[in-house]
């Protein structure tokens, strides 16, 4: 552990560069989307793509991708909200403001939601077919090489039909390509490793804590929260009483579960918003809570339990290279996996340690593994063996913390050594 973080640290001096050009917090008041951190909707843009080296040619291709957009992931979700709502709306003990709210919601769940918890939405759909489009057109001379591709994702369906959005997409590219794919538990190793059905699932045991995840700081969720909003007030503005959500799971998590709720419309195929209920600088300390929980559930500092994905990967990596033939390995699984891989990575500042939970939000932002999150490694070899590999995230290249050969590309071997590190 005293390596990992060594590492990192020590990657802070070479990454002396932001996490964007635009400060994160600025990025967030500029869109206020973003403050719904993994419920962001993958953003669709020219790229800059730049080809390989003279001399190195692409020999394969590791893909990681979240599912495309969602709905709240259980009946649960829903009601954790809903069911308060209407609740209070039973008891005629909502504001104004609360009864629009609940007529809008309601109104929602029923056209949109009711009986779809956990489902990939249309709009899920069409992004892993329209990314998978992306990649192929910044990688055709790849492509035309007629790859071997093979697809694995996880066993929950919104995994499954994005895998299948995705190869629809590569083979309306170019139909003549031979795709082939799988959802099997043996997969979850390396797309999922903390899955309970993962027939491989170890715990991994660190310091100050085991294979669940740790706060670092021990700061607390609670105290990290009550630092941030006022959710007795804000519950003000819906309820009469403010009190009232108290007996269901107290004003805290009313508010934060409100809050998955009106993030997540974004991903649906609705018309309606209530986003309107949040000030911008509600939607910013929200998004604050929620990025602090996507750190502590896959930052590397605060959990290595999907480290495996780190390690198959690589694994993955020098059997293709091996084997010496154009290889695709597509792998289709959940934000989690994919915030730990580009912390690991260090990509663009996330390997960057903070000094404490106050800090997270600086250089690390749970946005970045939108619906339909994307990264992908491209090797190229030259003619004496040599591998480069640039990593791509969201359709940018990214900026590893290690000195590059040229541009985004990056020796292989020292990039393998540094997440080798990683893994002792």
């Amino acid at each position: 552990m005293r390596r990992f973080i060594s590492f990192i640290l020590a990657g802070m001096a070479l990454a002396a560069f932001p996490a964007s050009a635009q400060s994160i917090k600025d990025a967030v008041y500029a869109d206020l989307n973003k403050a719904g951190g993994v419920y962001y909707m993958y953003e669709f843009r020219e790229h800059k793509v730049t080809p390989p080296p003279k001399g190195y040619t692409p020999v394969y291709l590791s893909h990681y991708g979240r599912h495309g957009a969602r709905y709240l992931l259980n009946d649960t979700q829903f009601e954790r909200s809903l069911g308060v709502l209407r609740a209070a709306h039973e008891q005629n003990a909502l504001t104004e403001v609360g009864e629009r709210i609940w007529q809008e919601a309601s109104a929602y769940f029923e056209e949109d939601c009711r009986y779809r918890a956990g489902d990939l939405t249309p709009l899920g759909w069409e992004q892993h077919y329209k990314i998978a489009r992306e990649i192929y057109n910044a990688n055709r001379k790849f492509f035309k090489k007629q790859p071997v591709v093979t697809a694995g994702a996880t066993q929950i369906p919104r995994c499954i039909v994005s895998m299948a959005a995705f190869c629809q997409g590569l083979a309306s590219a170019d139909p003549s390509l031979q795709i082939y794919e799988a959802a099997s538990r043996a997969d979850l190793d390396e797309i999922n490793p903390h899955a309970d059905e993962n027939p491989r699932r170890v715990s991994v045991r660190m310091e100050g804590g085991r294979y669940s995840r740790i706060d670092p700081w021990g700061t607390g969720l609670k105290g990290f929260i009550d630092a941030r909003i006022d959710h007795r007030a804000i519950c003000g503005r819906i309820f009469a009483d403010p009190d009232f959500p108290k007996p269901f799971r107290g004003t805290r998590a009313f508010v934060t579960d409100f809050y998955d709720l009106v993030f997540n419309m974004q991903c649906t195929p609705t018309k309606r918003s209530l986003m309107w209920f949040f000030t911008p600088d509600e939607c910013y300390k929200l998004w604050e809570i929620n990025n602090y929980i996507h750190y502590m559930e896959s930052a590397p500092y605060a959990t290595k339990r999907d480290m495996p994905a780190l390690m198959n990967l690589i694994a993955d990596a020098d059997s293709a290279l091996a084997a010496g033939k154009p290889t695709v390995r597509l792998r289709f699984g959940h934000d989690t996996v994919f915030l730990f891989l580009i912390s690991a990575f260090g990509a663009d500042g996330f390997g960057i340690v903070p000094s404490s939970a106050d800090e997270i939000s600086a250089t690390w932002a749970n946005y970045r593994a939108p619906m339909a999150a994307t990264l992908y490694l491209l090797f190229c070899r030259n003619k004496a063996g040599n591998v480069l590999v640039k990593m791509v995230v969201n359709g940018e290249e990214a900026t590893l913390p290690l000195e590059p050969v040229t541009g985004p590309w990056y020796n292989w071997e020292d990039l393998k050594s540094n997440l080798e590190e990683k893994g002792e």
